[in-house]
């Protein structure tokens, strides 16, 4: 599903370009941090070695909830805390 409720300045834009380096990471046992997060972008790699940034609209016990950056596009999306490898 697509979603026009924003629109992104040149300077947003570039920063969702950006891929954190290794520094910027943070591992799986830091994901308690994540609860607390809502309306945040974090840039997530999953187990399966996908990695995307997410919109973070929810954070359940179990579930991130919010939309991942995909091409040009923001899809909504449901991801289990245990499928996480890493975020920044």
């Amino acid at each position: 599903m697509h979603y026009n409720s924003c629109r992104l300045s040149e300077a947003q834009k570039a920063v969702l370009k950006y891929i954190p380096k290794h520094n910027h990471i943070l591992t799986e046992k830091e994901i308690p941090l994540l609860k607390n997060q809502i309306n945040t972008i974090i840039y997530l790699v999953l187990k399966n070695n996908e990695a995307y940034w997410f919109f973070v609209k929810e954070c359940t016990e179990n579930q991130l909830i919010g939309f991942s950056k995909q091409h040009h596009t923001w899809v909504h999306t449901v991801i289990q805390l245990s499928n996480i490898n890493t975020f920044g």
